[in-house]
């Protein structure tokens, strides 16, 4: 039994502007101990699946699909269970660290809270797990540093922290969304390589969401890639980076800055805007963008294609191939 699956998955919003499909017949599996990488450019509803998986949709937002997590129902849950599962069996890292974390309560109070509320600690015990959890996490000092504030950390510090706080329950699943955003190229090699350490000494399954191509070969096993809400093309990790088949993950992976272009070369993009969302479009969502496209490609959406048993495409071309 897988740890996570996810059939079906649709994410949408209402708005002033009209209904905006987030997210548009999602599937997946989450194996344990394994770590997914989702990757795609801003828009593409990586984040918005991974809140609806949490139950932490804003108001105006609704989902529909089953996600099942160790075999039972998530969205057939009532809120109040769904909450006992956040923080407890369930833990994630948000974008940002400066407004995910409480300016207004010290590090321990946030940290001791997940623990006396999911576990049951004492005050005096959930602080001691505490300490320990920031020490994990490479936080120096961590009995002295928990009594301060996040605006008395860094950047990187404040992320660190955010991972001890995912991590207190010793989670199944972590999701992590974007968790190296606008940290500098050092801290973000010591935030994948902390995630990497702690994943095997906790044997946790993760859900990584990015739109770093080099955080996705880093850290995943297999990759998901999503555009307009749905998914395009999903491999393990190396065999996508060698064999990517959807249009729109040759053209990710052609804009990614290579070593070996020659001087004054100009690197690769990709011709047009992501699609607005609104209404739900037909066809392939990025058939307006694709160099390839068929007339089919703009009226009807492309079933899965297997292009091996672990390996599978959105896409009409493959038809044809």
């Amino acid at each position: 039994m897988a740890l996570l699956e996810v059939e079906n998955l649709q994410v949408h919003f209402t708005t002033r502007d009209g209904t905006v499909h987030a997210v548009d017949g999602l599937d997946f599996r989450l194996e344990k101990g394994e770590t997914l990488g989702v990757v795609g450019e801003s828009g593409s509803g990586k984040s918005q699946a991974m809140l609806a998986i949490m139950g932490l949709l804003a108001d105006n937002g609704r989902a529909r699909g089953r996600i099942r997590f160790l075999g039972e129902r998530l969205d057939r849950l009532p809120p109040a269970a769904r909450r006992r599962l956040r923080g407890n069996r369930m833990g994630m890292i948000f974008q940002d660290p400066q407004t995910s974390l409480n300016g207004h309560l010290s590090i321990e109070r946030q940290l001791t809270e997940v623990l006396q509320v999911h576990q049951g600690l004492s005050r005096r015990q959930a602080r001691l797990r505490a300490v320990e959890a920031l020490a994990a996490v490479g936080i120096p000092d961590p009995a002295r540093r928990i009594r301060r504030y996040p605006h008395e950390f860094s950047g990187g510090m404040r992320q660190r922290v955010m991972i001890a706080m995912a991590l207190l329950c010793q989670p199944d699943l972590l999701i992590a969304d974007e968790p190296t955003t606008a940290l500098d190229v050092t801290v973000q090699a010591q935030i994948l390589d902390l995630l990497a350490d702690l994943q095997k000494r906790h044997a946790m399954s993760i859900l990584l969401i990015t739109h770093d191509l080099g955080v996705i070969a880093r850290l995943s096993d297999r990759v998901l890639v999503m555009y307009g809400g749905r998914a395009c093309e999903e491999a393990p990790v190396e065999r996508l980076f060698d064999q990517p088949h959807h249009p729109y993950t040759c053209a990710l992976l052609g804009a990614v800055p290579r070593l070996d272009l020659p001087p004054g070369a100009r690197l690769a993009a990709i011709p047009g805007q992501p699609p607005t969302l609104l209404g739900r479009p037909g066809g392939c969502p990025f058939h307006d963008r694709c160099p390839e496209a068929l007339p089919r490609c703009r009226e009807t959406p492309p079933a899965a294609r297997w292009i091996a048993p672990d390996h599978r495409v959105f896409c009409h071309l493959e038809g044809d191939s």
